[in-house]
């Protein structure tokens, strides 16, 4: 009982205002603009009220919604983000006390600098991909952007909301996959976090013909001078690089709970020189394009700079003579940030794989080499955790 009542003197403490002032304080003066993208940054004279928490803005959206913006008593500025074009909008400042009880409000017309996601909108350029449609754009704030893709429904062949994509990336490049080769309307769109939504760029496009290459074929090879792998560990062998698993989450990816403790990793010379791995695709194949998912993020044996060579008739000396060079990649880290201190854009490109096309052009290849230049700690072995490729077989 005396626990009961102690319980609920605490709760009647907890709820009450620790100040009980119903006067209005005075309201903020001499309010000056400057115009931001998508919004405005006022700055103004506090009044000189003892008992003043915060300033308040409240401006009304096109879509009716009233958006607050608070700056507390410490600063004599308050930002506005988020409108979604530049036409002229009023804003109401308040004074604000600390019992909540607002000051008479003073209006404020802005005049939002156009906003960031149109910017975006207006850099798409899309083409035809293999397998898909590849959008580029161009987002120098590093916006957090929703990017919605439509096409012809499969059944219906109406236009319909098919993908979306989400992006903070400067410079972005993503392909929509998984569309057969026929001629269609698709469009793109963007969406701020703001809710703000662009129009629809549209184009008449023709994916470029692909299928994923029938893993169930793949075969380990060695040659002399392939780099050695651990045999010596249960979860690292070649079959596991093309067992269709891979971590799908970011934040524990080998904690085993729907995600990937299974990859290859060789242990060869940490002199910095180049290591290699072949593989026998089981089929000859023109290979339109590759990813292939790590098992490091941007540590360790993680590839940081590698090749990929193609050959029909390797060299049984494991010479490189008979092999082609198809392409050269380089695993980027956006943050810049070192070690293993990451933001949501490494999340999002080391989620998505490292991913490339290849040159037209080349002929068709059924074994693939796979040469490390550089991890990231510095040195030529490897570790990763699944590789694909699509193209076309012969």
């Amino acid at each position: 009982m005396l626990a009961a009542c102690w319980l609920s003197a605490c709760k009647e403490e907890i709820m009450k205002p620790k100040f009980d002032d119903s006067t209005p304080p005075e309201h903020v003066t001499k309010v000056t603009e400057t115009p931001i993208p998508g919004g405005a940054k006022l700055t103004y004279v506090l009044p000189s009220s003892n008992n003043l928490l915060y300033v308040l803005a409240e401006v009304a959206t096109k879509q009716g919604v009233v958006r607050q913006f608070k700056a507390s008593y410490y600063t004599n500025s308050l930002q506005i983000e988020g409108l979604g074009d530049t036409d002229a909008y009023e804003v109401k400042l308040y004074s604000v006390n600390k019992s909540e009880v607002r000051s008479t409000p003073v209006s404020v017309t802005i005049h939002p600098l156009e906003p960031p996601f149109t910017d975006v909108f207006k850099s798409f350029t899309m083409i035809a991909d293999f397998g898909g449609v590849n959008l580029k754009f161009n987002n120098p704030s590093g916006s957090e952007l929703e990017i919605g893709f439509c096409g012809p429904d499969s059944i219906t062949k109406n236009t319909v909301l098919l993908d979306t994509y989400f992006s903070a990336a400067k410079e972005g490049n993503h392909t929509f996959r998984g569309l057969p080769a026929i001629k269609a309307r698709f469009g793109v769109f963007i969406r701020d976090k703001w809710g703000n939504t662009s129009d629809t760029l549209f184009q008449q496009l023709i994916p470029l013909f692909e299928k994923m290459l029938d893993k169930s074929k793949f075969r380990e090879i060695k040659f002399p001078g392939d780099g050695p792998v651990y045999t010596t560990e249960w979860n690292i062998a070649y079959p596991f690089i093309w067992d269709g698993k891979y971590s799908s989450t970011f934040n524990s990816p080998y904690d085993g709970n729907g995600n990937n403790w299974l990859n290859l990793s060789t242990n060869g010379t940490t002199d910095g020189t180049p290591i290699h791995i072949t593989i026998d695709l089981g089929q000859t194949a023109h290979i339109s394009r590759f990813r292939l998912n790590n098992y490091y993020r941007f540590i360790n044996k993680a590839m940081r700079k590698y090749e990929l060579w193609g050959s029909n008739n390797p060299a049984a000396d494991g010479s490189w003579d008979s092999w082609t060079k198809i392409l050269y990649y380089e695993q980027v880290k956006p943050s810049g940030l070192q070690g293993e201190q990451y933001n949501d854009a490494d999340a999002e490109v080391w989620l998505r794989g490292d991913m490339a096309n290849f040159p037209d052009g080349l002929p068709a290849f059924r074994y693939i080499r796979i040469k490390c230049l550089e991890n990231w700690m510095g040195n030529g072995n490897m570790s990763f955790s699944e590789i694909t490729f699509w193209g076309d077989t012969q």
